[in-house]
């Protein structure tokens, strides 16, 4: 008789447990991921998208921050060609919804006040050799392209604070970001990459 209630107790323990992961989750770290997803639209006109029967007009050369639920969703954007199709967010709901198929390239930036250059290594991306401390630079273009940083690197994001880099070492901390090809080019060219 002892051993069930011990077993029982040692089981509602677990449930309260985590619950309480749970709760901490929903209340403490959930509000501190300030990812978006966006309608990103790189072309020169105006596009209207829709997403499960909802328009959404992303005026030319921007995005429109949206609100949506991880899970399957329907997506069409006429203007674009592009017909009804699943829109698939079950990982994440953060990211660039990318109706254009336009290229976009995911990178590692780094921050470091020691000169790194000679650590670096060449990558072609799209026919141009760019630099890059930790791997080569990937280039999509997927209908939904996941922010892994959590609102950190996405393209709303123009100049991420240091403090949202992750420290590797001593030497530096890196940043995954989200960039438009040119953009992407552009930043390269700043940098001296």
């Amino acid at each position: 008789m002892a051993q069930i209630a011990g077993k029982r107790f040692i089981g509602l323990l677990l449930v309260l447990v985590l619950i309480g992961c749970y709760t901490g989750y929903e209340l403490l770290l959930k509000p501190t991921l300030n990812g978006s997803t966006l309608i990103d639209n790189p072309t020169g006109r105006d596009i209207t998208v829709t997403i499960d029967q909802t328009p959404y007009v992303v005026p030319a050369r921007s995005f429109l921050r949206i609100a949506l639920a991880d899970g399957l969703h329907s997506i069409r954007c006429e203007a674009l060609g592009l017909p009804q199709q699943e829109l698939n967010l079950e990982l994440t709901s953060y990211g660039v919804i990318n109706p254009s198929r336009a290229k976009y390239v995911i990178y590692n930036t780094i921050y470091t006040k020691k000169n790194l250059s000679s650590r670096y290594k060449p990558y072609a991306v799209e026919g141009r050799e760019v630099y890059s401390l930790l791997g080569e630079p990937e280039v999509t273009n997927a209908l939904f392209i996941p922010d892994r940083t959590l609102g950190r690197g996405n393209l709303d994001v123009a100049a991420p604070s240091v403090r949202n880099y992750q420290q590797v070492n001593q030497d530096y901390a890196y940043l995954t970001r989200i960039f438009r090809l040119p953009d992407f080019f552009e930043y390269c060219n700043q940098h001296n990459l």
